[in-house]
């Protein structure tokens, strides 16, 4: 991964050696340095030796600065052809400057891949992510100029800023309210959502413009059952070519969702490159329940994979600040190190590209309000057959008619009675944490605080809803390795997809992922189709605990996070009798501790 910087000066001149400077403030993203003016616009791109995914358009008028790929870039310059606005030539940058010309700010719309990238006409700027947000860009709007870039520290250099923290953002993090547009752990900087494209001229910049409307999509489509198997083909067949590339390997796992991937991807590579694709398998030989080798045996013999396999070295706090610096600020949940070990194995066996199974949870996962939506919107036919598809199933009628219920009471009312039946899982909160607080931050149940008619849906757009930041952390993870990482499950045409199925289609009972175990019938081995049991990682996340660590960052900090009780804390730190749901909370606040110890 290269980076992008872009520049609009207002009361300042272009200034080519600080555009250097931005680029240079993040060196693991390339030192093969690009830079062209255009009027009052500068644009920058940095590369890694031979491996270029960042350019700038050869055009005058106009000018583009692209950073990722453009998977649908011959299929839209021949659009753009025939619509009068040809390419001056086939290279991305160069496509989506046509694109604006033709398309204006819904160009982004009409592009397809993970990526971002600044248009400008020398005297305005228009700034755009992809629709799901796999690639980052950060902005900060200055009186003295405008300033864009692929990472935070590039705006910090740019705009002459301190480099100092955002405690609010930290406090967002540790209580996991984090909006698609939430500011950088670093003060002073923007985080652009996915799915916007933002218009900057000589004064300001304005509001992000969403370009993309998912929730327009919800339930449009109308197909026969076997038109939803053959149009599931179709595109999940695109979306995998669309990231295949011939040096790639699949981070296999024994779920549902990474083996889908194999089982299209590997007959297409065989085709392509006359090789076997590879797997890249985690495995727990010392954790039985974490385990899943039988079940990636199973696969990669059923789909002729090449199989490599390792056990996890990385410590989930190793290098804590260094991790927290280079990723400008922390990153909650995810383990930086144990990935950035996976990427560093998978080059070191010579591949480039990294596929996974990332982000399908939000295609076809979240069948909760399901009943209510059906009943609310008198779907009367598809509601008879869920419950006849629940009972065939063993489900009793009480548990039935509460799903029912659950529509016609007020979502706080709910939720207050959740609280003091003790049924809102309590645990889920330390006794080291002030409850309220966390109640108020993070309520349990936050789905029922939604009107009822739009629960189901809400859920349906989750992923639409959130901030990519550690997705953002496993891009500077590839880029630091030489690799990139393709997630098939977030290509947008797959995406749109399920979101125009109806409810009973996507989800012809409550059991996990039936519609695409459904699909899948025969790409993959019957037993992982009709595998029930799931593998909890809960062993293996224990075994990450880290009282020294915890100790050095907790102990006695300098600044507080409200709600924590620190001297309560503490004594748990001592003790050394974490449970799971301490080492959560700890595991993400220590990542803060630890950046607010870089100052």
């Amino acid at each position: 991964m290269g980076s992008i910087i872009a520049v609009l000066a207002r009361s300042i001149p272009i200034d080519s050696a600080l555009a250097h400077q931005m680029l240079a403030a993040a060196p693991h993203l390339g030192s093969d340095f690009t830079l062209h003016e255009c009027g009052n616009c500068l644009l920058g791109v940095s590369n890694k030796g031979d491996f270029v995914d960042s350019t700038i358009s050869s055009s005058a008028q106009y000018m583009a600065a692209f950073s990722g790929t453009l998977d649908n870039a011959a299929e839209l310059a021949e659009t753009l052809r025939v619509a009068g606005y040809p390419p001056v030539s086939a290279e991305s940058a160069d496509v989506v400057v046509s694109a604006f010309k033709a398309f204006g700010n819904e160009a982004p719309n009409r592009m397809r891949g993970a990526f971002t990238g600044v248009v400008t006409d020398g005297h305005q700027m228009w700034c755009f992510r992809d629709h799901i947000g796999l690639k980052p860009l950060f902005y900060r709007d200055d009186p003295r100029a405008f300033f864009a870039a692929t990472e935070p520290k590039q705006i910090i250099v740019g705009a002459s800023l301190r480099r100092e923290p955002n405690l609010a953002v930290l406090e967002q993090i540790f209580y996991g309210r984090m909006p698609g547009n939430m500011p950088s752990a670093l003060e002073g900087v923007s985080r652009l959502p996915q799915a916007t494209c933002l218009t900057v001229n000589s004064e300001r910049a304005s509001a992000p413009h969403h370009y993309w409307n998912p929730a327009e999509l919800l339930e449009t489509a109308r197909y026969t059952p076997q038109e939803v198997s053959d149009r599931f083909s179709e595109l999940f067949a695109q979306a995998v070519a669309r990231n295949l590339t011939g040096e790639d390997v699949i981070m296999l796992s024994g779920g549902i969702d990474s083996p889908a991937v194999a089982g299209f991807a590997a007959p297409q590579h065989l085709e392509r490159t006359g090789r076997p694709i590879s797997a890249l398998s985690a495995v727990f030989p010392d954790l039985p329940s974490v385990d899943e080798r039988s079940y990636i045996d199973l696969i990669t013999k059923y789909l002729g994979i090449n199989q490599h396999t390792y056990r996890i070295q990385a410590r989930i706090l190793d290098d804590l600040k260094h991790w927290c610096y280079l990723l400008d600020g922390p990153v909650p949940t995810i383990g930086t190190p144990e990935i950035d070990e996976c990427y560093a194995l998978a080059h070191r066996l010579g591949f480039r590209n990294v596929l996974n199974g990332d982000l399908a949870e939000f295609l076809f996962t979240f069948h909760s309000h399901l009943f209510g939506h059906l009943l609310l919107h008198r779907r009367w036919q598809a509601l008879m057959h869920l419950v006849s598809a629940e009972r065939r199933r063993g489900v009793n009628w009480k548990k039935i008619a509460g799903q029912l219920l659950v529509p016609f009471v007020p979502g706080r009312l709910a939720a207050w009675y959740l609280n003091v039946r003790g049924l809102d899982h309590p645990e889920r909160i330390p006794d080291w944490l002030d409850r309220r607080k966390v109640n108020k931050e993070a309520p349990y149940r936050s789905d029922l605080l939604k009107p009822a008619n739009h629960r189901w849906s809400a859920l349906q757009l989750a992923a639409f809803e959130g901030c990519t930041i550690t997705m953002d952390a496993g891009e500077l993870c590839a880029a630091l390795n030489g690799v990139t990482v393709r997630r098939p499950f977030a290509d947008v045409d797959l995406w749109e997809f399920f979101l125009s199925l109806p409810a009973e289609v996507k989800f012809p009972d409550l059991r996990s992922k039936t519609l695409v175990r459904q699909l899948l019938r025969g790409k993959l081995p019957d037993a992982i189709l009709d595998r029930r049991d799931k593998t909890v990682f809960d062993d293996h996340v224990m075994s990450q605990v880290d009282y020294p660590v915890l100790r050095q960052f907790l102990r006695n900090p300098n600044h507080h996070i409200d709600g924590v009780d620190y001297q309560r804390l503490a004594a748990r730190l001592e003790r050394e009798d974490f449970n799971l749901v301490d080492w959560i909370w700890a595991n993400d606040l220590v990542r803060i501790h630890a950046f607010l110890s870089l100052w």
